[in-house]
Parts: C-alpha cells; structure tokens; sequence
C-alpha cells in the first residue's frame, strides 16, 4: 500500500460482530493518531483471522482504504498506514472482514494545535486590570489555520500554589481571545484548551505577573512647547515638572525618565520622539527640530513604586521658512550589526547581555561612535515594547545588561539624527526558563 497519500474510495461500510471463526483482536497504535507534521505519523494495525478476508480503514465520511496485508488464512497480521494532513481527522475505523465475519475497531485522527498567550502587563499595580490574550491555531497541509469558535480556559497559579482555572473565553473568527481580570496577586497565567474531536489539547506557554502594592501618585506640570509658532527647522523646546505625591504633599521627582511624545496634525497615533532624566527638582528638558504641526506631551512610565502620569497636550503650528533654506544634505546610511541578546536560554532573572556596532556609510562602512541606541523587546504574538538606552563607543560598539523575564524578541534602534539616517538590528529570539 502507498503510505500517507492513499487515495481514500468510497465504498459503502459493512458492519457486524466477529464470529468464532471470523476476525478478532483489533489494535491501533498510536491511538489517538496525531498527524504531527509534514512527514506525517505512521499507525500499526493488528488483527487475527482463521480464514481468508480482507483489511480496511474507514474514515468520518465513509471512505475506504485498503490495508495490505489482507488476511489469508488463520493468523495475526500487521499493517501500516502514514497519515498526513491529507487525511480528513475525526473519527476513522478499522475493519476486517475473514470467515463470513466482520470485526471493527474506532480510533481518532487528530491535527497538532498551537496555544500563544500572554498576560500583560508583566508588573502591575494590585487591583489593576491585567490583559490576557492568544491565539488557537491547528497545523494542516495548509499550514497553521484559525481556530474559530473553540472554549479556551484561563488558568492562573499563585507563588507557591497550583493551576486552576478561573473563566473561559471563545475563539473569535481568526482564533483569537482576548480577556480581563483583576490583578490580585503574584503568580503565573496560561490557556488551555481540552481539544476537540480532531485537534488535540494544548496547553500555552506560562506567563508571569508581578502584582505590586498600589503605586504612589504622579503627575506632569508645567509642561510646555515653545516657541508657537514655530519655523520648520527651528528648536522647539520642551520643558515640564515630574512631580511624586507623598505625606508632605507634591514634590519634585528627581532621577526618573520622562518620554516626549508627538502626534501630527490630522494623525492619530502617539510617537515616541525622545526623551529626559529629571534632575533633583523633578525638572526635565528637550530640544528637538520642529517640522511638522501637531500636539506635544510628556509621558512617565511608571517607575519604583510610582504611577503612570502624562502631561497635558500642547499644539505647536509649524510655519513654512522665509526664505526657504536648501535642500537638506542627505543623511548617511547606518545599520546595526553583529547584534546578540545572550546568553540562549537564559534563566528566570538573570542579566542578559547585549552586544553589537553601530555603522554609518563614508565611502566605507566605519563605527558610529558616541551615538544613543535602544532597547526593544516582544513576546511572541505581542507588541514591541521599549526597555533601555545604550550609548555607542568611540568606534560604533555598544554593550547593556538587563534582567530576563519572559521569552521573546529583542532588537536594537538607532532612532537616527541630522547626519545619519534611522537602522534597526536583526531581531534575536531568546527563551527564558524558569
């Protein structure tokens, strides 16, 4: 017989108990079938017989293959069938038909599932709402499909307790979930899902969320963009006050970075622009180009016990210069490479450490010295998020540390400047054990 591609006949189904001189003692292994790949998964079949008969497998829809070899008197026999993602899953059934008897025996073909998940964010204020969503995919010839319309269970596990589950959500049309829940206390996050009559269970990665006491209040004042208007090309400075509650009151927060934020007229996105460390007061500054119209902010991230906060919106019109300058010199091309995020795997809380060079094109690629890059990481299925600033040597090398705490992506920025233009590194895959 031709394994894993077989073309399956219809043929119409006989069915019957085995008589003391027909067919007996079926068996399938693997039972179920798990189609695990593109090679497929090969199942053996076994079966007795006392006289002359024929083997074969019927699938969910009643066609047939035939087994080789059929049985030819009495005897046992062992068949092979490879089943790929040509094969429909569910419910199939051997047959064997010897001595005017007909004996059978059911077994599943399921398709491999994929389970992505993540709980975000990673660290958040007791009470908070906590993010959870994912995705159920199964693998078929096609490659990975949606899983629609499918129960995933949401299973949390305290520090130091078990899993169990909490509540449950419905795959939309492209597999997805999406759910919340109160932040209670620190522990793990997964999905799970119990399968189906032809995909098999899978259970998602782990994903930790630190739960923290309420945070300390913050707030941004005094946060203005000025000259308005403004010539394009021209400084646009920005200034602001990050200010932390405490029993004596509001005061200065000094030592934390404050991000400046723009969005473009007729825009609609926020856009990380640069950012400050605020000095002793709470004080922070910026100067930037201006060149476009649009809103200004201040944004703080939260930080060592402390709140999220951001400033109030400032619009700055950019008028066109008088006179109108040249023609910019264009900037020279930059790249990042030799880029590694190690070491791979890495433990739950360990330093992982980032290394790489930053070039820029002079008739030549040459080091790109004492220039600012960042740190940017994403778990698989999430969002890129920023972690830290690193500063190129004198010839283009740059090197950082930070603690490890869930698997994914890291990649490297060079957000460019007047002389050079914006690079971006190769993203490096790094999983975290715990």
């Amino acid at each position: 017989m031709a394994l894993g591609g077989a073309a399956l006949v219809a043929l119409p189904a006989t069915a019957g108990a085995a008589t003391a001189a027909g067919p007996g003692d079926l068996t399938v292994s693997p039972s179920p079938v798990v189609v695990a790949g593109g090679a497929g998964t090969t199942a053996t079949f076994t079966y007795t017989a006392s006289e002359e008969g024929a083997a074969r497998l019927v699938d969910r829809d009643g066609r047939t293959v035939s087994l080789d070899p059929d049985p030819t008197g009495p005897g046992a026999y062992t068949a092979k069938y490879g089943f790929t993602f040509r094969d429909e899953p569910g419910a199939w059934k051997l047959e064997v038909r010897a001595g005017g008897g007909t004996a059978s025996k059911e077994f599943q073909v399921h398709w491999t599932t994929d389970l992505d998940f993540d709980a975000a964010p990673d660290v958040v204020d007791r009470g908070d709402p906590i993010r959870l969503t994912g995705a159920l995919t199964y693998r078929d010839g096609g490659g990975r499909q949606a899983y629609d319309g499918q129960r995933v269970y949401i299973a949390f596990k305290p520090a130091g307790g078990s899993y169990s589950r909490v509540g449950s959500v419905t795959t939309d049309r492209h597999g997805r979930f999406s759910v919340e829940r109160r932040a209670d206390g620190t522990g793990w996050w997964r999905a799970e899902f119990e399968g189906a009559s032809d995909a098999e269970p899978a259970t998602s990665d782990s994903d930790r969320v630190d739960v923290r006491a309420q945070a300390s209040r913050t707030r941004i004042t005094g946060f203005d963009a000025s000259p308005e208007p403004v010539d394009a090309g021209d400084t646009l400075r920005l200034r602001g006050r990050l200010e932390i509650s405490g029993f004596a009151g509001w005061s200065g927060y000094p030592g934390r970075q404050v991000k400046i934020l723009f969005k473009p007229a007729g825009g609609y996105r926020w856009q990380y622009v640069t950012s400050d460390w605020t000095d002793s007061y709470g004080r922070f500054s910026a100067d930037v180009t201006a060149r476009t119209s649009g809103w200004w902010r201040a944004e703080f991230e939260g930080a060592g016990g402390a709140g999220y906060s951001a400033s109030a919106t400032d619009y700055v019109t950019v008028r066109a210069p008088r006179p109108t300058p040249p023609p910019p010199t264009p900037k020279a091309d930059t790249r990042v490479v030799q880029f590694n995020a190690a070491p791979e795997p890495v433990r739950y809380h360990r330093y992982l450490t980032f290394r790489g060079k930053l070039q820029a094109w002079d008739d030549g690629w040459e080091g790109y010295g004492h220039q600012r890059v960042t740190v940017w990481f994403k778990k698989a299925g999430g969002s890129w998020h920023y972690v830290k600033t690193l500063w190129t040597n004198s010839t283009g090398k740059f090197w950082g540390t930070t603690k490890a705490s869930a698997s994914g992506y890291w990649k490297v920025v060079f957000a460019g400047n007047g002389e050079a233009d914006r690079s971006t590194s190769r993203s490096d895959w790094v999983r975290v054990k715990r």
